[in-house]
């Protein structure tokens, strides 16, 4: 191990922005399972100019170097909105890659500690990239399988070099599959979610494309009210939900999205999508016009192989009625009927915390397959 000095730098330049953006490929290039981020959706997300984050929120980019070579990177961040609805104490790290060496690691802890406690913080908390909503936690279980989008990913010893400084679990959030099974019977299921809607005196729907401009703020203010009482929930701003949803709608097979109707009133919802991992990965990182084409012929007409529930739902007044087991049950029955070649739904992240929707998951085939876990420590 050479004993050159380690030097810890911010980014300053869109060339260090591009090394900072690069460097996993150096982490992960014997990596079979890794799916490259896309360099031109990832350079947006972290420009304070376009990114939907920095509406609220401020960061900084680190970069460790040794001998001239980038070994490591970090960002830390503060939330306007996190601050807002929970405490004005914490700053948070993310976007953490780094070669097998704690004392990279703890340089860039250390740098991240000291940003956060400059801005009055005394407690760091990650990883998140930026929030629970994005790219959140460390996967500690689950390395053999690779990550549905918008899951991070990361080698086993990360979980050495965290804990080694001093950082301790927060807060775990798991990944379910359901795969078809023998003995999985559509009639009986779809039986089964029908008399549960039926006994609550509501119906459920396909959210027809044409109409999710119409029902897509609805689902916003439900989202952002359900998951009002839940651990490190900051409501969804009208970019973040236009960044998340509209931008993923043109890519979304319409089958897959449902929604429960009580009367005219959305009360619970899925936002089920293709898993665009499995073309992305092949893409390397570029976006061009025919990684696009490819990614809209393989979402929508090629058959489905595998897709993620990214968010499921139901609203307060609605909850102890089983609809969440209605909502869960109409995803199964639709990938039973419709998708033949469909070889498991990823159903995450969901919070250990909310106990119901994982006995659910569980009681209907969910396989628990995946943890993320989120550490703090104090500065």
């Amino acid at each position: 191990m050479t004993n050159a000095p380690l030097v810890v730098e911010a980014v300053r330049s869109a060339a260090d922005l591009d090394t900072f953006i690069r460097f996993p490929w150096e982490i992960y290039r014997d990596d079979a399972l890794w799916v490259p981020p896309l360099i031109a959706m990832q350079r947006d997300f972290l420009d304070r100019e376009k990114g939907p984050f920095f509406e609220f929120g401020q960061a900084e980019y680190f970069l460790a170097r040794r001998d001239g070579k980038v070994v490591g990177r970090i960002s830390v961040h503060l939330s306007g909105l996190y601050e807002q609805h929970h405490d004005p104490e914490t700053g948070f790290f993310g976007f953490f890659e780094s070669i097998n060496d704690q004392d990279v690691a703890d340089a860039l802890f250390e740098t991240a500690a000291a940003w956060v406690r400059q801005h009055g913080k005394t407690r760091i908390h990650g990883p998140l990239s930026f929030g629970i909503y994005d790219e959140v936690g460390l996967l500690v279980d689950g390395f053999d399988s690779p990550p549905s989008m918008m899951q991070s990913h990361n080698p086993p010893y990360y979980e050495t070099l965290i804990t080694n400084w001093g950082f301790t679990k927060t807060y775990d959030w798991f990944a379910y599959r359901i795969s078809r099974k023998p003995g999985m019977d559509a009639v009986k299921l779809a039986k089964l979610r029908d008399s549960i809607l039926t006994r609550q005196k509501c119906s459920i729907k396909p959210i027809p494309r044409k109409e999710f401009a119409k029902r897509g703020p609805q689902i916003k203010e439900l989202f952002n009210d359900i998951w009002s009482k839940n651990w490190g929930h900051v409501p969804l701003t009208d970019r973040q939900y236009e960044d998340l949803f509209v931008t993923l709608q043109p890519l979304v097979r319409p089958d897959l999205e449902s929604m429960i109707l009580d009367g005219d009133e959305v009360v619970a919802f899925a936002v089920v999508s293709p898993d665009m991992n499995r073309s992305v990965k092949k893409f390397n990182g570029k976006f061009g016009l025919w990684q696009k084409l490819q990614l809209l012929w393989d979402c929508r007409v090629k058959p489905l192989t595998h897709c993620r529930a990214i968010i499921m739902g139901v609203a307060r007044s609605h909850q102890w009625k089983r609809l969440h087991h209605a909502i869960i049950i109409n995803i199964i029955v639709n990938f039973l009927n419709n998708h033949p070649n469909m070889e498991y739904c990823d159903c995450s992240l969901i919070p250990e915390s909310l106990e119901q929707w994982n006995k659910t998951l569980t009681d209907f085939g969910g396989e628990r397959y995946k943890v993320f876990r989120l550490y703090d420590r104090a500065v």
